[in-house]
This record gives structure tokens, C-alpha cells and sequence, in this order.
């Protein structure tokens, strides 16, 4: 029922389906009070295009005119709204107010009955104070109440929510996450995070959700409670949340707190109001503040509404352009607290890792230390210092550009030029990355990155030197180097590159297999590779925009023969075989195997389950969502294959 459309990483801008409409995400779910409606639900629909509102089913049981009307007339006729209304259990109340004697399964069952799109399970709220063992014990119980309520509405046309609990403890949210995912459920909220949120706990709220993330996988959509500040939805959507709810935009009203993207300012201390959003645009700052009370409440609450969606169509604008992680540090600058976030991002590479593309479209925008932390960078750094294996046995040069210039070798044409006409040697530059080779200066994101001038990372640089592998490291010093060095005949520099960039880019190995034989190339005005042909096929042709291989017919047939399922392999059904051979897409529903290694954009051979390769392709998702998700796209086919010869 959850379809992702586009995907920046672990951001994805998605679809889900439910019996009142489709909700696009990343959204946001305004709380509505049955008894307190400041902004009406059909107001929020008519004005605010709101897909899904979401309201509390334990204020409509306990009044006896509401209950009896949702039973009677249903849930949106009562709120009269027409969209995608979730209800929430009563979970938030009891943390506030103590036990309000709910009977879990009656809760769900009035959720059910009273016809809610997405019903909520009565979960056991985990506090950040709660002991493992108490963690544990709610954590229990709220799978149990997860599993009942699967197998008591598990065929209905709505959704029901499966909230993630577990403290604090990235460990029990993992173990809470993984059990609920395996229910097979179709809604994840992640629950138990309000009072971190209230006292700017954003490092625990980081390890919180790619926790919980680690144990859900690609399941979606994952909805996080009580989020409702727009200048935490960039960070969330970051981590791969699709929705969260907003009651914030009512209570912060009720205090003249005016929401934006960087923070909160109360209308008492501004002077000028600087916003354009519909609800601000007639006014002055002195007309808002003359308002009557409630008709202030109003307008301050229509206003942070309408930050809280715009600041949602801006990140879906990021996820487009793959600019969210520059949006994110950019917030991150308006808080302290949420400098913190970054950090803890660093510390969850590896949970963001996996969704991480090898290669971009758009450039990487240094906005800070943190930058250096992003999983793109942090891959390519790890595999150059532990798995990069130089293309000669030799010496290793190192290069200083002056100025940042890239790619760096265009640069060093002259110096390039006289090291490789009689020496065989291998090919460093520095960079704010650390080492590169320079035969992969071209790759993502080395060249498509944009950092301050002369910025270099020296100890990554160490650790490379330091490597029990690299011997003879020399520094050029100018022309005077090479007399150090022994002349010997080496390979050219268009060949280090296909080399090493089919090693990083498919699998090890795959630099040898690909370059064994007779090279050519076809090259644009500029010198670099187009186009790189074996005994005369076509095998590769070079993506501009991040330095990275298409791989063609020939190129796969190669790979197929030279390494063994299931490397670089998208084991798909007979009957999906049938299309892709003619060209036709690969969707997640027909695909059996994924090797793990798979991240979304890389170059994939379709295969049927007795190996024969039936396409080749790129793939948009990566191996976890291609076997998670019954619908959607999996893979784009390139080129079909119908001859097996």
C-alpha cells in the first residue's frame, strides 16, 4: 500500500492508499479536538489542501454524544471532513494523566468501527526514565497487543498503526521495531518521543528513530508522534520519517508563539512580521496584535500551519534535487540542540549508509564539519584507506592542487603527462576528503563537491600512508621528482581509471575482468572517457554528472560470466523475465533475491532463478526495498537481453 515515488537516501517521497484517498508524504496530520475545533477539519481541507488529519479516539469514547454519533454517522461525517482522518488510542493521555482504564481491544475495536483510515493499538508509552527491565516488560506487551490486533482486523480496508516503543535504548527500539515488522503490519508510528522533544533531547531523538529504523527496515510509512515544530521536519524526513502530527500549531497559538523553519518567536517580541504566508500577508505585526483573543488565536495558528506545510514542500523540493542533507545542516545552525543531531547522525552512518546512492546529480555543498560525516563521503573515504589496491606494483606519488581546482587531473596535464610516458607509478592527490587516487577524481563526490579553498584532511591522509601496503610515497615537488624515480613503461591513465572505478563502483575484481583484453576509448573535447571499449565492444560509457559507469549489453555479459550469483544480481520471476527481456521495467513485487550490497542508482544484472541474465539495469531502490515492497519500481531496465549466446 506504500508506494516511493522519489527518494533522497533514506528520505523518500511516497504514496500510501487508504479507503478515503491517497496520501502523498513526507505530510503533516493537524490535530483536531472534537470539542475544540480552532480551525475547522473542512477548513483545513477547503484552505490548507490537508490530505489526512489525525484525532484522538479517546476524547470521542468518553463523551457519550460523540460516541454515539461517530457509531452512528461515522468518523468524518462527525468531524465533517472528507480526507484521511487517523485516530490515535489514548497512548499520549495515560502517559499524561495516569491509567484511564481502557480496555485495549474495546479502544481498537471503536477506532475500527467507527470507520478510521489508520487506527492506532494501544501501545505502552516507554518514558526516557523507564529501566531496561521496564522497557522490556512494556515493549512485550505492546507487541502482544500488536499481534491481537493484526489477527482481530488484519483484513480490514483501513491501516492499523503499530507504534515502535523502547525508551531510550537504541537496542530495545531496534528489538521493539524488528518483532512489530515482522507482524507484516502497514503503519509504524514511532511513539514515546514528546518528552524528548519538550527538553530538546535531539541527540536521544536521532538514535531513537534510525534506531527504530534499523529494526523496521524500508517498511513504511513510518509516522513520528508529536513532532509538530516545522524546523524538526528536514532532520526526520532525513531519517527516513514519511509523517508527523501537529497539534503544535494550536497550542503555540494559544500563547501568541509564532512558528518558523529556525525556531519559535512570540508576536509580543517581534517588530516586523516577515512572512508572506496567507495568513500574514494583510496584516501588520500592531493589526495582529489588536486582534480580539480568540480571533488572534486564529490567525497565529492559520500562520504556523501554513509554515509547518510550506516548510513540507520545500523538503519535498530538497528530496527532488537531492539537497536535503544541506537543508538539514542549515536548520541544524538555528538551535544548538540540534548541532547535536548532527553528531548523532554521524554516529548512524552506517543505518543511512545502506540507502545512500553511490553517485548524485547535484554537487555536495560544504556547510560545516558536519558535511564530512554524510555516508557518501564516509564510503568512499573507508574504501580507499581499506580496500583501494593501487593498479601497479610501484611508488606512490602524492599531489597538492593548489586552489581546489577539479577534477584534479585536468590540472596536472603536464606533471601527468611526464610521469606516465617512462614511469609506472601509482597516482594520490589531497583532498578535504582525504587520499583520492587521482584516477578517481571524477567520482562522486570528489569533483562534485564544493568545500573552501585549500581545505585538506591530512590524518586521513596518514592512515592511507600508514597502510603496510603503500611503500615508496614520494610528494611532488615539481619537475625535480621524477629523478628520483625509476623509469619503467606503466599503464595509461585512462585505464587506472576504469580500473579503479569499476573495483569501487560494481565489485572487487570487477577492474580486472573489465579491462582484460584490448582498450580504446572514445573521448569528448575535453579528454575524458565517454565511451571505453574491450576487443572492440562496447562495455561502459562514463556518466558526466557523477564520474561513475552505465554499463552496457557487452559490459554485463562480462561480469555474468566472470562472478558467481549473487553478486551485482536482481534475481527477478519468469513471468517478469518475459517483460524485462523486451526492455520493460523491473518492480519490487517480482523480484525473488537482491544481493545486499545494492544501493539505490547502482548497475544491476536482472537474472532469472536458474541465472540467466535477462536485462540489464539501474536500479531506483535498493536490495532491502526491492524485497520488502509488493508494489512500486525496483529497478529502471537499460538495455534487455534475449540473445544467450
Amino acid at each position: 500500500m506504500f508506494e516511493i515515488k522519489h527518494r533522497d537516501g533514506m528520505a523518500r517521497m511516497g504514496e500510501f492508499s487508504t479507503p478515503h484517498g491517497t496520501v502523498q508524504t513526507p505530510n503533516i496530520m493537524p490535530v483536531v479536538n472534537p470539542n475544540l475545533k480552532l480551525i475547522s477539519p473542512r477548513e483545513l481541507r477547503e484552505r490548507f489542501k490537508s490530505q489526512v488529519i489525525i484525532t484522538n479516539s479517546y476524547v470521542i469514547y468518553q463523551s457519550e454524544y460523540l460516541r454515539e454519533r461517530a457509531l452512528d454517522k461515522g468518523l468524518h461525517s462527525l468531524l465533517d471532513y472528507d480526507g484521511v482522518v487517523m485516530t490515535d488510542s489514548g497512548t499520549f493521555q495515560a502517559h499524561v494523566y495516569g491509567e484511564l482504564g481502557i480496555d485495549p481491544v474495546e479502544i481498537l475495536d471503536f477506532q475500527v468501527d467507527m470507520g478510521s483510515d489508520i487506527s492506532t493499538i494501544l501501545d505502552m508509552f516507554t518514558e526516557p526514565t523507564d529501566s531496561p527491565s521496564v522497557i522490556s516488560k512494556k515493549v512485550d506487551i505492546t507487541v502482544d497487543r500488536a499481534t491481537q490486533a493484526l489477527k482481530r482486523h488484519g483484513d480490514i480496508p483501513g491501516h492499523i498503526a503499530l507504534p515502535v516503543q523502547g525508551g531510550i535504548l537504541p537496542k530495545m527500539r531496534e528489538d521493539c521495531a524488528r518483532r512489530l515488522s515482522h507482524l507484516k503490519g502497514s503503519f509504524y508510528p514511532i511513539g514515546g518521543v514528546v518528552p524528548l522533544l519538550e527538553n530538546y533531547r535531539y541527540f536521544n531523538l536521532v538514535n531513537v528513530i534510525a534506531a527504530s529504523k534499523r529494526g523496521l527496515g524500508p517498511a513504511g510509512p513510518v509516522h513520528l508522534f508529536g513532532a509538530g515544530h516545522p524546523m524538526l521536519y528536514p532532520l526526520a524526513v532525513l531519517l527516513g520519517c514519511d509523517l508527523f502530527d501537529s497539534s503544535s500549531y494550536a497550542k503555540y497559538a494559544g500563547r501568541g508563539d509564532m512558528m518558523y523553519p529556525d525556531g519559535t518567536r512570540n508576536v509580543k517580541d517581534i517588530e516586523h512580521l516577515s512572512c508572506l504566508c496567507p495568513a500574514c500577508s494583510d496584516l501588520t505585526v500592531e493589526e495582529l496584535r489588536a486582534m480580539d483573543g480568540d480571533e488572534r488565536k486564529k490567525r497565529i495558528a492559520e500562520h504556523n500551519l501554513w509554515v509547518s506545510y510550506n516548510e513540507i514542500e520545500r523538503i519535498k523540493q530538497a528530496i527532488r534535487e537531492e539537497s536535503l542533507w544541506e537543508l538539514v545542516e542549515m536548520r541544524a545552525r538555528a538551535h544548538p540542540y540540534l548541532l547535536d543531531a548532527l553528531r548523532a547522525l554521524a554516529k548512524n552512518r552506517s543505518t543511512m549508509e545502506a540507502y545512500e546512492p553511490r553517485g548524485r546529480s547535484r554537487a555536495i555543498f560544504y556547510t560545516g564539519k558536519s558535511t564530512l560525516d554524510r555516508p557518501c563521503i564516509g564510503r568512499l573515504k573507508e574504501w580507499i584507506c581499506n580496500s583501494y589496491v593501487p593498479p601497479v606494483k610501484g611508488p606512490t606519488v602524492i599531489f597538492n592542487v593548489k586552489g581546489g581546482r577539479k577534477p584534479y587531473h585536468r590540472y596536472l596535464t603536464r606533471e601527468l603527462d611526464a610521469l606516465l610516458r617512462e614511469h609506472t607509478v601509482n597516482l594520490l592527490v589531497k583532498t578535504p576528503m582525504g587520499p583520492v587516487p587521482l584516477e578517481m577524481d571524477e567520482v562522486y563526490p570528489v569533483a562534485q563537491s564544493i568545500f573552501p579553498e585549500d581545505m585538506v584532511d591530512e590524518d586521513a591522509l596518514n592512515e592511507y600512508v600508514d597502510r603496510g601496503d603503500v611503500t615508496d610515497v614520494l610528494y611532488w615537488e615539481g619537475m625535480e621528482t621524477l629523478d628520483i624515480l625509476e623509469k619503467s613503461p606503466g599503464i595509461s591513465f585512462h585505464e587506472m581509471k576504469v580500473r579503479s572505478v569499476c573495483e569501487y563502483q560494481f565489485c572487487k575484481g570487477a577492474g580486472a575482468v573489465l579491462t582484460e583484453g584490448e582498450l580504446k576509448f572514445a573521448k569528448n573535447r575535453k579528454g575524458s572517457i565517454k565511451n571505453v571499449f574491450l576487443d572492440d565492444f562496447h562495455v561502459l560509457s562514463m556518466r558526466h554528472y557523477d564520474g561513475l559507469f552505465s554499463l552496457k549489453e557487452e559490459g554485463a555479459r562480462i561480469l555474468h560470466r566472470n562472478f558467481r550469483a549473487p553478486t551485482l544480481r536482481v534475481q527477478v520471476t519468469e513471468d517478469s523475465a518475459l517483460f524485462n527481456r523486451d526492455g520493460k521495467n523491473v518492480f519490487n513485487g517480482f523480484v525473488t533475491h537482491a544481493w545486499e550490497h545494492i544501493r539505490p542508482g547502482d548497475e544491476v544484472l536482472i537474472v532469472e532463478g536458474d541465472d540467466t541474465l535477462v536485462a540489464v539495469a539501474r536500479a531506483f531502490n535498493g536490495h532491502l526495498e526491492m524485497l520488502y515492497y509488493d508494489i512500486g519500481l525496483a529497478a529502471r531496465t537499460r538495455t534487455g537481453i534475449t540473445d544467450q549466446s
